[in-house]
């Protein structure tokens, strides 16, 4: 399927990621809730290695105002494929990062990427959560 503009949906994974993307590790979070307290507690998952367009927050793009995406510390892009949730931490260059804000950009209805806002996660804070 072709989107506006002769956009193709492989244009992302295999242009885009291909070009700029990098490795980065992904540590999925889970959310229980203590039976007892009703408290919500935070659990890490095994980290695994994904690839990933990374920028600091100094860039921005023109769908950040259309979506209505806050700023963060910096920015991820991934294909439509993989597994990203909020909460989830990404660490780059030895700085971990929670993801906030994540959206699924799908022009004329078709899955082109998922972008996310990322910030920097104090583990003092998470720990205390």
């Amino acid at each position: 399927m072709a989107l506006p503009g002769g956009i193709a949906p492989t244009d992302f994974s295999g242009m885009i990621l291909t070009d700029l993307g990098r490795t980065v590790s992904r540590t999925p979070i889970t959310k229980t809730l203590n039976s007892i307290t009703g408290r919500e507690a935070l659990a890490s998952g095994k980290p695994v290695n994904i690839t990933a367009v990374f920028l600091r927050s100094n860039t921005s793009w023109m769908f950040d105002k259309v979506l209505k995406i806050e700023g963060g510390d910096a920015y991820i892009m991934v294909t439509p494929a993989t597994t990203l949730n909020e909460q989830d931490l990404i660490t780059v260059d030895s700085i971990t990062y929670e993801i906030k804000n994540l959206v699924t950009i799908s022009p004329a209805g078709t899955d082109f990427f998922k972008y996310a806002n990322l910030f920097i996660k104090s583990w003092r804070l998470w720990l205390k959560a």
